[in-house]
């Protein structure tokens, strides 16, 4: 199964969401914006809430832009709710103070004039919880399998 990301920004930041959507696919990480899958009529919030469920982890996008979006918050609250990892990318520039719930943790700094350190950290990041993921896959089928070899052996010997 596909490693996936919810990248929760600004709608403003668009160029930079797509450089990292960019980014992530040539990793194998699959990107999920909420925008870009249109299901009119439907609820944009519970739309938001079952793509970040879907997803594996998060990734906001804390720009100028992003500070002043209320639905970045209440992603950030959804995604800290759902115990998913969250990958803070935050702009040069903006204080600690600034973060709300996210005060205290750690995140990538980034900076709009020299993008390329603060993509690779993240892209880095990514990449080894996708790692994770499929080592954690790798080790539940094994178990199954050898659950079921013993539950096979088990049966034969009655």
């Amino acid at each position: 199964m596909a490693y996936r990301v919810f990248i929760s920004h600004s709608t403003r930041d668009r160029g930079l969401v797509i450089a990292l959507a960019n980014l992530s696919s040539k990793l194998g990480v699959e990107a999920s914006v909420a925008e870009w899958y249109l299901t009119p009529g439907e609820r944009l919030d519970k739309k938001v809430f079952t793509e970040i469920d879907q997803s594996d982890c998060t990734v906001v996008l804390l720009t100028k832009n992003g500070m002043r979006s209320n639905w970045i918050h209440q992603e950030i609250g959804y995604a800290l709710k759902s115990n998913k990892p969250l990958i803070p990318l935050v702009e040069k520039g903006i204080s600690s103070k600034e973060l709300g719930s996210l005060e205290g943790k750690e995140y990538i700094e980034y900076d709009p004039w020299q993008p390329e350190e603060a993509m690779m950290r993240l892209s880095t990041y990514a990449k080894s919880l996708k790692l994770k993921k499929q080592e954690k896959e790798r080790t539940m089928l094994v178990a199954g399998a050898f659950i079921a070899l013993l539950l096979l052996l088990s049966g034969e010997k009655r």
